[in-house]
């Protein structure tokens, strides 16, 4: 019997347990730090597995890696190399869906010396727009044809038809994620300057995302490591960027203004009500008129958007802090769990687009490749299947003797990326083609 350990049991796990036990026939280990997750993922199923188990039982992780043929790592970045020590000691394949970082590229010589594969970037963003890139990029090389620009956009936001509240955003996956990301920097390239988005909503645009609509964009990660990674010309234009519903650019530079978003520093919130915290944020001793003494603190007028945004979550009401202690981002997180999570019913939406330009001896063209899923109303989100589905169908292929490479890679060989994104066609994750002749 085949057998797999996956380590968190968070928002988007679900399909990818289902896959394995349901559609594999492959026993499964969930182990996490909340069970109770767990076991509801597994609801029952003999070939599920649910433990309890944290970061620093060092001894039960290296317990369950010798039970398994291989790892998915579905926790935070902070825990990765633990993680990887222990899969190269007993040389079994690991599969994350975070990026490429060098907390975890530090083990690719160590990985191929042990003939172990540590295989990366296998969720949505990264992961399907980087497949779908690279098999753009095959394909025009094959052609013989010269890229001067890409542009990659990946996107986890409600439906049109449930995109119902002021923030025009909803939680697919980690919130605690959306906030950790918020303030890491990013790096994009035009015609070969590398433009440094230390404060990247600082950055955002307007795009119009052919055959879908008009988005705010803004950049994401380091788009010029894929330079390399890709083999593409150094002097080129390239942007990776998420898409949002216009205005997320600017609450998000508000928010990180007044430090609402802010994960270093722990705080007591016992007896202390929102509309206190908001006094102490902006140094004010009363809570008398808040949002207007707010509003001025930022500069706006108390009918500002933001500020209707942060009513809307109740950050101005009278009443006691929900949670005991923690950071700000925390408090803020904790607020929008409750007005912006999806319903049952809801659905969300991923999209998935890239754009190349391509100079050829005769002509110049612009193709594109764009995938838009939505949620299932009453079942798994767009979201989730997007992330946990590629790094399964890759374990899969693993264990099946399919994926043959070592060391620390991305999905980016017709060796991985072809077949992932084949079967992922069968989940309704498919690619629609365009060019057009510029």
């Amino acid at each position: 019997m085949r057998k797999i350990a996956v380590l968190g049991a968070g928002y988007v796990v679900k399909p990818m347990i289902d896959y394995f036990i349901d559609t594999c026939k492959y026993e499964v280990i969930v182990a996490t730090r909340t069970v109770s997750k767990a076991e509801k993922i597994v609801a029952g199923r003999k070939l599920g597995t649910s433990v309890s188990w944290t970061i620093d039982q060092v001894d039960a992780l290296e317990k369950i890696i010798t039970e398994v043929e291989i790892v998915i790592v579905m926790i935070p970045r902070s825990c990765h190399a633990i993680v990887a020590e222990l899969c190269l000691k007993h040389k079994t394949p690991m599969i994350t869906t975070d990026f490429k970082h060098p907390g975890i590229e530090c083990f690719h010589n160590e990985a191929i010396k042990q003939e172990t594969l540590i295989l990366t970037e296998l969720g949505e963003d990264p992961g399907l727009d980087n497949m779908g890139l690279k098999q753009m990029i095959d394909e025009v090389h094959a052609e013989n044809g010269k890229i001067t620009k890409i542009d990659s956009y990946g996107a986890g936001i409600p439906s049109f038809e449930y995109n119902r509240n002021p923030w025009g955003y909803k939680f697919s996956w980690d919130p605690n994620g959306l906030m950790r990301s918020a303030v890491s920097p990013a790096t994009y390239q035009v015609d070969g300057k590398v433009i440094e988005a230390k404060a990247k909503f600082e950055h955002h645009r307007l795009v119009d995302v052919h055959g879908i609509g008009t988005f705010e964009t803004y950049p994401s990660s380091d788009s010029t490591r894929y330079l390399k990674e890709f083999g593409l010309d150094e002097n080129i234009s390239i942007y990776k960027g998420l898409l949002r519903f216009i205005g997320y650019s600017n609450t998000m530079i508000h928010l990180l203004k007044i430090k609402l978003i802010e994960n270093t520093q722990e705080k007591n919130f016992e007896n202390l009500n929102y509309s206190q915290f908001i006094a102490e944020l902006i140094g004010e001793s009363s809570t008398d008129n808040i949002k207007s003494k707010f509003a001025n603190a930022m500069g706006m007028e108390v009918n500002d958007d933001f500020v209707k945004k942060l009513d809307w979550l109740g950050i101005f009401d009278d009443i006691q802090i929900s949670i005991d202690r923690g950071t700000n981002s925390n408090l803020l997180v904790d607020l929008m769990l409750k007005k912006m999570a999806y319903e049952p019913h809801e659905r969300d939406l991923i999209i998935v687009h890239n754009e190349i330009y391509i100079e050829f001896p005769d002509r110049k063209e612009k193709r594109i490749s764009s995938m838009m899923v939505e949620g299932i109303s009453n079942g798994d989100s767009a979201m989730s299947r997007a992330v946990s589905l590629p790094p399964a169908i890759a374990a899969k292929l693993i264990m099946d003797g399919e994926i043959s490479s070592t060391g620390v890679r991305l999905p980016s060989t017709k060796e991985m990326y072809k077949p992932i994104l084949k079967e992922m066609e069968s989940f309704g994750f498919s690619f629609k083609k365009e060019t057009i002749v510029i």
